[in-house]
């Protein structure tokens, strides 16, 4: 179990008891890593707290937080990392947030000299303008893996002696890109795949389950409010199942990559239409824009 952290004269404590596959995680040092699994598994905070740790065990280190977008990051990783992970040392002063220049992307920065940057492949020139030992990328299905391979070029920094990719993510289809190149033989490593692909389940989070397995309050309520979703979000979040839609004919289709805001489209932006006229099957007309 997680117990709160706390802080003595001259002394600073933060305890974290890793589960399941966050404590798998902890010690390997595979070039890339993830944690897969339904939501709520806690393997966002234990993919932080080994980002934490070694900042803390290397000194110079140069972490990174990154998603998709660096504004979805407020709500959801940092908020973990200033709120379980870094809480003690913050409110210590050994560890403070730097809001960034012109040349550099905001970061936490450490008094032994290490540093986490945060960022989004959105604005990629100051993340990916830095070489780094480790980065954690939340939701690691919503990159494509072209920019999953540009942030493998940066893992380069050399203060660590292993740098590593620690991902998490929520299941997608079972063709998505990622789950392929877990299955993928890594090309210089004998015996290694590509990407190490670790399922995180409910009861690895201490919040929701205690160690003999049963649920806690917080948890019957959570699983609860998971029991009721339906379809493919149900198998996926609740689950953990890499499961496509009922239906769906390409299952490359996922909707938090294909679906997106409404907006005004430009006017001199090209527009198509597409015309099936539905011999056998119903009529189909669509209007595209480049």
């Amino acid at each position: 179990m997680t117990a709160p952290a706390t802080t003595t004269p001259g002394r600073l404590v933060h305890e974290y008891r890793a589960r399941g596959a966050a404590h798998d995680a902890m010690t390997l040092r595979d070039e890339e890593v993830v944690l897969a699994g339904a939501a709520g598994t806690g393997k966002s905070r234990g993919a932080m707290e080994k980002l934490n740790l070694a900042a803390l065990l290397n000194p110079g280190m140069r972490g990174l937080i990154l998603r998709k977008t660096a504004t979805s990051l407020t709500s959801s990783a940092l908020k973990t990392w200033e709120r379980d992970i870094v809480k003690e040392a913050m409110r210590d002063g050994s560890v403070w947030f730097h809001g960034g220049s012109t040349r550099e992307p905001p970061a936490y920065k450490y008094s032994n000299g290490s540093s986490v940057a945060i960022g989004g492949m959105d604005k990629p020139i100051k993340v990916m303008s830095t070489e780094y030992d480790m980065a954690y990328v939340q939701e690691a299905t919503e990159l494509n893996e072209d920019e999953w391979e540009s942030l493998t070029s940066r893992m380069r920094n050399g203060v660590m002696s292993f740098q590593q990719i620690i991902a998490d993510c929520n299941p997608a289809h079972p063709t998505h890109w990622l789950k392929q190149r877990a299955a993928r033989p890594h090309s210089k490593l004998v015996g290694k795949k590509q990407t190490v692909l670790l399922v995180s389940k409910h009861e690895d989070n201490p919040l929701y389950f205690n160690a003999d397995g049963t649920m806690t309050e917080k948890g019957a309520a959570y699983m609860a409010r998971l029991d009721g979703l339906t379809g493919v979000r149900r198998l996926r979040l609740r689950d953990g199942i890499w499961a496509a839609a009922e239906g769906v004919i390409y299952d490359e289709w996922d909707e938090s990559i294909h679906i997106i805001d409404r907006f005004d489209v430009p006017a001199d932006w090209p527009r198509f239409w597409s015309i099936d006229f539905g011999y056998v099957h119903p009529f189909v007309w669509q209007d595209w824009t480049q």
